[in-house]
């Protein structure tokens, strides 16, 4: 996909009342580098973050080169008092008019709404501005909030994918619950 066709030259940013959604920089490795360090964090993710901090430094450029090329969205969610990363949120796995929602948040935040806050912005430039038809969400069937917040955003629980995701670091292959949400099923303004 082309994002800077569709979204302007620059990554965009998005303030709401308590978080910024920008673009990652490197500066925020520290940051990530000591959210995923709690494995509350990364229970439900295929992957157990950045194993050291110098990892960090890679994962970010990784992420923001994947903007440049065009495979995938991913905001830095920011504290707005004090610009501190505390988790991402991403959309990705474009195919025609269909993208991927993923997030993961610094355990400190959790059960605040701002992942609700995220979330909705997301969806808001995935389907106003990116034009998609279609996002959707794979989640674990023990991830609890995670259901709860897709619940709260109309997303229909389509299924079960049968041991469709495995850890890049244990190699175990879970069963996942797909969700979906539609355009004509969002609006902003109702969330």
């Amino acid at each position: 996909m082309n994002f800077t066709e569709l979204l302007g030259t620059s990554f965009p940013t998005v303030q709401t009342e308590r978080i910024i959604l920008r673009k990652l920089k490197l500066e925020d490795a520290p940051a990530l580098f000591n959210y995923y360090s709690n494995e509350n964090v990364y229970r439900y993710l295929d992957w157990n973050g950045p194993e050291t901090l110098e990892r960090s430094y890679e994962v970010i450029h990784f992420w923001n080169e994947g903007y440049d090329k065009g495979w995938i969205i991913r905001f830095a969610i920011a504290n707005k008092e004090t610009d501190e990363v505390i988790g991402t949120i991403f959309l990705s796995e474009f195919a025609g008019k269909r993208a991927e929602l993923g997030y993961e948040l610094s355990e400190e935040y959790w059960h605040r709404g701002i992942m609700s806050e995220a979330v909705k912005e997301v969806l808001s430039i995935g389907f106003n501005q990116l034009g998609l038809v279609r996002i959707q969400a794979i989640v674990t069937e023990e991830n609890i909030a995670s259901k709860q917040l897709l619940s709260k955003f109309n997303f229909k629980e389509e299924g079960c994918l049968r041991q469709f995701e495995c850890h890049s670091v244990t190699g175990k292959c879970k069963d996942m619950l797909i969700y979906s949400l539609l355009n004509t099923e969002f609006s902003k303004k109702n969330i």
